[in-house]
């Protein structure tokens, strides 16, 4: 117990001035809001990426399962596709979306914090979001 504490303090002591010089040569106001831009952005970005994924997955399945069965555009294969592989799809999609939205929030929220990409809000349309961009 005694050679546990004592090494944790060792490396407090070795690591706390090298932390205090990286905070000075930044600032302390860009690591507040690089910091807030990161906890908000994982708090934010998994919601708003699950739902997107969401949808966009349920698109996917919907359009994969219409051109499986052989028209892309019609209604018969258009609602097959809706109620087997848009389900499918959406599950996949939402899944994906959260932990997207969870990366979303910790790359850009450090590097560019408060933008759209922080949030996972990036595209020009709701369903303009990539869930599988691993």
């Amino acid at each position: 117990m005694r050679k546990n504490l004592v090494i944790a303090i060792m490396l407090l002591g070795l690591l706390l001035p090298l932390s205090i010089r990286s905070a000075d040569a930044i600032g302390p106001v860009e690591i507040m809001k690089k910091t807030s831009g990161v906890v908000l952005g994982v708090g934010v970005g998994p919601a708003v990426g699950g739902a997107r994924g969401f949808t966009k997955g349920w698109l996917w399945g919907t359009d994969a399962t219409a051109e499986a069965l052989g028209d892309p555009n019609g209604v018969p294969h258009k609602v097959i596709g809706f109620t087997t592989g848009g389900v499918l799809g959406a599950a996949a999609g939402g899944v994906a979306g959260v932990l997207m939205g969870a990366y979303d929030g910790v790359q850009y929220g450090w590097d560019s914090p408060w933008t759209k990409e922080n949030f996972s809000w990036g595209g020009s349309g709701f369903t303009d979001y990539d869930p599988f961009k691993w």
